[in-house]
């Protein structure tokens, strides 16, 4: 019994105990060398040098202050241009004549999501230049346009506040630039359930 547990104990990478035994008993045998044995070894994989960008350090902390920085004019323009249409009662127009929220709503988010494709488009061709040379650029573009879609929630959140359009564009773009300040202490020193609920914030 005691061949079970060196079995188990020489087993490595794959290889087993049992399996070296047998593959140093035929190459005894084909060899005619009884000392005759195979020694495994790692070796590791070869690999290209690694760079070290340091600007992309700089970049993560600037990153997030610049994606709100590019789209504060749509979230500005959508969210006046609703409550215009709240006080103008259009909306109540467009009922009367049969429409119906879904299209009305549709036709706000392609209109949104038109712009917000442009300027992310923009910003991360933009990016491509000079600074994106060692990273795979189009999931930047990918981060950039979901982050700018994500904000059209926040545009009807922000709107439903809003009776007269004279200051809602302001207030809200201003609101939406102070929410990026919340991440600095809550990601250095929030609960796991706290993070959770300020995630749903773009």
């Amino acid at each position: 019994m005691p061949a079970t547990k060196d079995y188990k104990l020489l087993t490595t990478d794959g290889y087993t105990f049992a399996q070296n035994l047998v593959a140093n008993a035929i190459l005894q045998v084909q060899s005619g060398k009884i000392d005759a044995s195979i020694q495994m070894m790692n070796v590791p994989l070869p690999a290209t040098n690694a760079i070290l960008d340091q600007f992309s350090q700089i970049l993560s902390g600037l990153f997030p202050l610049f994606l709100v920085l590019i789209f504060m004019g749509p979230i500005y323009s959508t969210v006046y241009g609703l409550v215009l249409e709240k006080q103008n009662r259009s909306k109540e127009s467009m009922r009367m004549m049969g429409m119906t929220d879904l299209p009305y709503w549709l036709s706000w988010f392609a209109f949104y999501t038109i712009q917000t494709t442009i300027i992310a488009f923009i910003g991360w061709l933009s990016l491509c230049i000079n600074v994106l040379k060692n990273g795979g650029s189009g999931y930047i573009f990918l981060y950039m346009w979901l982050f700018g879609v994500s904000c059209f929630g926040q545009i009807i959140f922000f709107q439903s506040f809003f009776q007269r359009a004279k200051y809602s564009g302001l207030v809200s773009v201003l609101i939406f630039f102070l929410l990026v300040f919340v991440n600095l202490p809550i990601s250095t020193s929030g609960s796991s359930g706290l993070k959770g609920i300020l995630s749903l914030i773009p």
